[in-house]
């Protein structure tokens, strides 16, 4: 990998550190509030709140992500590369709220601890391992991308690998959604998990492969 990759590599990964923090801050400070109203529900304000806290939460969600996507497309010099920017952001971020969430508070308890996970377009409820761990198959899939890249084999997908990502994407998607109805005691769908980022990994590695298999190019400056 090359220095210049090196560094924005390193500068998008203390991005998403830092806004992990301020996401676990500023949770904290929500049970804190919704813990005192409402003893009961310590670790859940969202069921708990107004309508004018619940459109906030949900715009902090959307905005949360328009950052992310902020940083990618400044990181980025190409559309693949800000793709592979952004999940990465999103993955230190992901990981890095739940380490600051259980360095301050000791929670989630363990990698099987229920959570929300998102809002939009309906809460997505999983198990925080389900989450985490796809968060860091996103940075080492965006340090792969970039480390072929300089090397002189950048990837290239195809439609087809596109497809079966997306596929697998919105399979992950509904084993979260499809939790969220669930009731306590919530037996999550690992396998409809399982088949998801199968299917992103599988995608994923088909790209190397063809990277391998076509002549190598000159290293990237």
């Amino acid at each position: 990998m090359t220095r210049d990759s090196r560094n924005r590599f390193i500068w998008v990964c203390l991005f998403g550190l830092s806004m992990g923090y301020f996401e676990a801050a500023a949770v904290l400070y929500l049970r804190g509030l919704y813990a005192h109203g409402f003893p009961e529900y310590p670790h859940t304000p969202y069921s708990v709140c107004t309508q004018l806290h619940r459109a906030v939460e949900l715009g902090r969600e959307a905005m949360s992500i328009l950052m992310l996507l902020s940083v990618a497309m400044l990181a980025g010099r190409r559309p693949l590369e800000r793709f592979a920017f952004f999940i990465c952001a999103f993955g230190v971020w992901d990981v890095f709220y739940y380490a600051f969430l259980y360095l301050a508070v000791g929670w989630p308890s363990s990698l099987a601890t229920r959570d929300v996970l998102f809002l939009l377009p309906a809460p997505w409820v999983g198990p925080v391992w389900s989450a985490a761990s796809l968060a860091v198959l996103f940075v080492v899939a965006t340090f792969i991308y970039l480390w072929l890249h300089d090397s002189g084999r950048p990837l290239d997908p195809t439609l087809a690998e596109w497809a079966v990502a997306i596929a697998g994407a919105l399979v992950i998607v509904y084993s979260w959604l499809s939790g969220g109805k669930g009731a306590v005691p919530y037996a999550y769908p690992w396998w409809i998990w399982l088949i998801g980022t199968a299917m992103g990994v599988a995608a994923f590695g088909s790209t190397i492969q063809r990277s391998f298999n076509t002549e190598k190019m000159r290293p990237r400056a």
